[in-house]
């Protein structure tokens, strides 16, 4: 379809998978014990069992790591194509029988009760060559053991029953089993055994008994093999009892009873109330030895001691949910504490237990608050490096961004908790084409300023909420204003206002409402240069001018892990935004002066998916973005520039500079090496893109503190208009029909080394372009015309009168970013 076979194409995949493949076939064993056998590999087959796929390959890794450490081996990839063996033991039978035991002991924990194991093991005995040893062999004994597990069938659960003796413990258990870990016919394994014995501590501890551990639980368990155990007098009756015996053993079964320890102190079954709650708002080390120093207050049931007043009461109390008098809960002390760590008053929170010697059921609650500094202080500089961009009227070229990020912030304004931040922006973008001398050095520079406040408690309309049921809520607002130049095209001051509510469900679930959402920004000393490109480009004419938002937000965010693989997380967002489209159905917006001509009304929707896998040294992670922004009403064809989205940059498709793909099939500008380009920013109202990224270790450049990190990646994607931007109509190239999408989808393949400095994360990508929505032939597939022999020369230098920055710009971006791009 595509006749990649007899393009460079085929030629690149052919080169790079047979060197791939004899290189990462060869493992080389270093400093092994001379005239041994020693470990060479460990195989581990698992047959039988109630697996999945998934299920079957984890737990192979999980199996790897009950090898005994004699018969571990250390393997040092590098880039996945050379393969080292460090220091492997010498073969020793016995361990390799422990490693064989240990693994049948996973399998029991799993519920296979009948597991069974067997070892093969084959040696290579010859002369190999020691690599680092240059042009030398060396006698070796290469040993594989292969490890077969029969897994068998599971043990199921017969029955599971409580019997605790004491009925209310009964009665609590009985009224939440349809939580329970253990039910008809499910495997009976280790974490569920041990999981459903924490589920019923934490259910006990928030019920009043506050000194009911595990201890106090102990499970029972009895097959239900009857045949085991009965024998009749009829023979026949004993063959049939013998057949339902092997039938079970087949599917074996367990009867479970979860009973109260008999050992259990009966003093630690018993309800404990809260007698006194005592909080130090203020609380240091000293004060540990000393309760002599403070001003003591009353505020309800509350005492309150404390040197100054940092904190209002009532905000003491709106915090603590464990109340004089109440039946002791867990759940309401983990959450008090929570309340007031996150608060970010005080830098440590530590709840003190103490049961008093005179009474055999009641607590006291100390609270004690250390503060934290008032005012906070943040800066850092990022750094951006886009290659081969065309984007300005003037500038062409490689383009250096740098910023400053400033930020104070006052964490308890008015002694209520209140947070405000104060933070600035400055920016600048140089065209590394342009000396510094030459007045094109300057591409653009920004300067911004944001104040937030942020208050932690729901004001109207939500006021009448039930914050106790949320994990934590806040009110804010954010104000913002800023001025930015694009050298030679135009200047640009924004102002924007919102007022918002959050809403914590959980620490990994929350909604973000902005009823009230502002956005003005004024396009203004535009060049003549910068019109007539409006107007040579339809699609751009619409986007580029004064524009003001006035509308609201909903934003949700969910963050979920794989109950059975830990190392599984998704994160889900979806946000939806309006500007003009609900106020305009009650108030005549459109008659009101300047809104008539500057009210921008649009409908805005956005939806992410990321799934991250994670393992000990590698992780791959995946991307799915779609938005789409309609304009609504005929005198609005796209998004106001400032919403509208775009494609490439370092957290993009990272094959084109920020801002260079599409929208649709749009042409490229043509290339320009004298440095008269057209303005081409591309942006549209529709965004669909799909990031596939694998990441590696390679080795730590400074223990604990740097590490190198190696990925490839793959971006698929692109941005279109929603309408026709063609005046008069006609066919346009830049509008979303679903017949084009595959057609003028982008696709890059690419590679890019990280540093990882612990707390921040310097990524440097190499992006190239194999499918271009804006060439029609092959429908834009295209591999890059570069080989081995010119693949660093195209990159890092001009070439034969500057043809490969003409190949860079058509092929090729390299980009600098911080931290991952998704």
């Amino acid at each position: 379809m595509y006749r990649l076979c007899n393009n460079i194409l085929f030629v690149w995949s052919r080169n790079i998978f047979v060197i791939s493949f004899i290189l990462s076939a060869c493992t080389i064993p270093r400093k092994y014990q001379k005239n041994k056998p020693f470990v060479f590999k460990n195989i581990i087959e698992i047959k039988g069992g109630n697996f999945s796929a998934d299920e079957r390959s984890s737990l192979k890794q999980k199996m790897l790591t009950q090898l005994d450490d004699s018969m571990k081996t250390k393997v040092k990839d590098f880039v996945f194509v050379r393969h080292k063996l460090d220091s492997p033991p010498a073969y020793d039978s016995n361990y390799a029988i422990i490693s064989a035991r240990n693994m049948r002991n996973t399998l029991l924990h799993l519920g296979y009760y009948q597991a069974k194991d067997s070892i093969k093991v084959d040696t290579v005995k010859g002369t190999f060559f020691n690599w680092s040893i240059p042009l030398k062999w060396e006698y070796q004994e290469r040993v594989t053991a292969k490890y077969i597990i029969e897994a068998g069938n599971p043990t199921l659960v017969d029955t599971f029953s409580y019997r605790l003796q004491k009925p209310e413990l009964e009665q609590l258990a009985l009224s939440t089993q349809k939580e329970s870990f253990l039910a008809k016919s499910r495997p009976v394994t280790r974490e569920a055994v041990l999981s459903e014995i924490s589920r019923l501590v934490e259910l006990y501890r928030n019920n009043g008994y506050y000194k009911f551990t595990t201890e106090d639980l102990k499970m029972r368990g009895d097959t239900s093999i009857a045949a085991l155990t009965n024998i009749s007098d009829d023979p026949f009756e004993n063959i049939q009892l013998l057949a339902e015996a092997n039938e079970k053993r087949n599917k074996p079964t367990i009867k479970l009873a979860l009973v109260l320890n008999p050992a259990t102190d009966s003093l630690r079954i018993k309800k404990y109330y809260i007698n006194n709650v005592y909080i130090y708002p203020d609380f240091t080390a000293e004060d540990a030895d000393t309760t002599t120093n403070y001003n003591e207050s009353f505020f309800g049931n509350y005492i309150i001691r404390y040197h100054n007043n940092i904190i209002r009461n009532e905000f003491l109390k709106k915090n603590t949910l464990l109340k004089k008098g109440a039946l002791y809960r867990q759940i309401d002390y983990t959450k008090t504490i929570s309340n007031f760590s996150r608060s970010g008053v005080w830098r440590n929170v530590d709840v003190q237990v103490k049961e008093l010697k005179d009474s055999s059921n009641k607590l006291d609650m100390i609270i004690q608050l250390v503060p934290a500094k008032k005012y906070g202080f943040e800066a850092n500089l990022e750094t951006s490096y886009s290659t081969n961009t065309n984007t300005n009227v003037a500038n062409i070229g490689n383009l250096l961004g740098f910023s400053a990020n400033l930020s104070l912030q006052n964490r308890n304004v008015a002694k209520r908790a209140v947070k405000m931040t104060h933070a600035v922006r400055a920016g600048v973008e140089l065209n590394l084409n342009a000396g510094p001398s030459s007045g094109n050095f300057l591409n653009s520079n920004e300067l911004s300023y944001t104040n937030t406040i942020s208050i932690p408690k729901l004001l109207w309309p939500f006021k009448f909420v039930d914050e106790s049921k949320l994990s934590s809520d806040q009110t804010f607002f954010s104000t913002g204003i800023s001025n930015a130049n694009r050298i030679g095209l135009f200047k640009l001051n924004s102002l924007a206002f919102a007022m918002g509510y959050e809403f914590n469900f959980s620490p990994n679930q929350s909604l973000t409402v902005k009823p009230f959402n502002i956005e003005y920004s004024n396009l203004y000393d535009r060049t003549a240069l910068f019109d007539k490109t409006l107007q040579d480009n339809p699609y751009l004419r619409y986007s580029f001018n004064t524009a003001l938002v006035l509308g609201s937000t909903v934003g949700y965010s969910l963050t979920s892990i794989n109950p059975k693989h830990l190392n599984r997380v998704n994160l889900f967002k979806v946000n939806l935004e309006e500007s003009g489209a609900l106020l305009y159905f009650v108030f005549p917006l459109d008659k009101i002066g300047f809104l008539n001509k500057d009210l921008r009304k649009f409908l805005k929707l956005d939806i992410e998916n990321t799934y991250t896998i994670s393992n000990k040294r590698s992780s791959v992670a995946l991307r799915l973005f779609g938005g789409l922004g309609i304009p609504v009403g005929k005198k609005d064809t796209t998004l106001p520039f400032f919403k509208q989205y775009f494609g490439g940059g370092p957290n993009s498709m990272r094959a084109w500079p920020i801002r260079g793909i599409g929208p649709g099939s749009k042409t490229l500008s043509p290339y320009d090496p004298s440095g008269g380009g057209t303005f081409s920013d591309r942006t549209g109202d529709i965004r669909l893109e799909a990031n596939l990224e694998y990441r590696h270790d390679l080795f730590q450049i400074l223990p604990n503190s740097l590490t190198l990190k190696w990925a490839v990646f793959a971006d698929v994607g692109n941005i279109w208009n929603y309408k026709n931007t063609v005046p008069g109509g006609g066919y346009d190239s830049t509008q979303f029909q679903f017949k084009n999408l595959y057609k003028q989808l982008g696709v890059a393949l690419g590679t890019g080394l990280r540093l990882d400095f612990n707390y921040v994360l310097m990524r440097f990508d190499l992006g190239f372009r194999f499918k271009r929505p804006e060439l029609a032939e092959n429908n834009g597939w295209k591999a890059p015309s570069i080989g081995f022999n010119d693949l660093f020369g195209k990159i890092f230098t001009a070439g034969p009168n500057g043809e490969y920055r003409k190949w860079r710009y058509e092929n090729f971006n390299f980009s600098i970013g911080l931290s991952y791009p998704f």
